[in-house]
């Protein structure tokens, strides 16, 4: 199964927030689409205008299928065992990890001024500051101490060569 993460971000999600040329109506509907058509072809025909006078003419490009898409593309049809057999293989599971590393990262560079600026948000971030510097210390302090320990294991072995980690704990 691939887990799926959308983020919408700002209030662009056209079912919680419906945009005022969103209409009710089906009648309305089509006479709104009607007229982004008519947009459409009135700016299409506003850029071949400009080209005909200049007697050059513009290069169609085909638009290019992101690579996303192209992902997309080849697992959207698999059924559900296929896609199961796709996560099994560690090459692509890491790799897709890999991607939803990064993803998250440029999530998170996205909205982190807006979370710290939100009231709920830097109290968050306060608690887990306070949280990180103690966490830190005790860290530091265990750390600290097993080196201390170790290194007084070195002098020990020097003095008796067979003598083992464990056995020198037990002292």
């Amino acid at each position: 199964m691939i887990p799926v993460t959308q983020f919408i971000l700002g209030n662009s999600d056209p079912l919680l927030y419906p945009s005022e040329k969103m209409t009710n109506s089906i009648d309305e509907q089509i006479a709104f689409l009607q007229s982004q058509k008519q947009a459409i072809n009135e700016a299409y025909r506003r850029n071949a205008i400009p080209n005909a006078n200049n007697g050059t003419t513009q290069n169609q490009q085909v638009p290019t299928q992101g690579i996303w898409d192209a992902i997309d593309a080849e697992i959207a049809p698999l059924t559900q065992e296929q896609q199961n057999m796709l996560l099994s293989n560690q090459d692509y599971v890491n790799n897709y990890n890999a991607l939803q590393s990064m993803v998250q990262a440029e999530v998170l560079n996205l909205v982190r001024g807006k979370i710290e600026a939100s009231e709920d948000g830097k109290h968050l971030l306060e608690e887990q500051l306070k949280l990180v510097k103690l966490l830190k210390s005790k860290i530091v302090e265990v750390t600290n101490k097993e080196m201390e320990l170790f290194k007084a294991f070195k002098e020990a072995s020097k003095t008796n060569p067979n003598l083992t980690y464990e056995e020198f704990l037990k002292k």
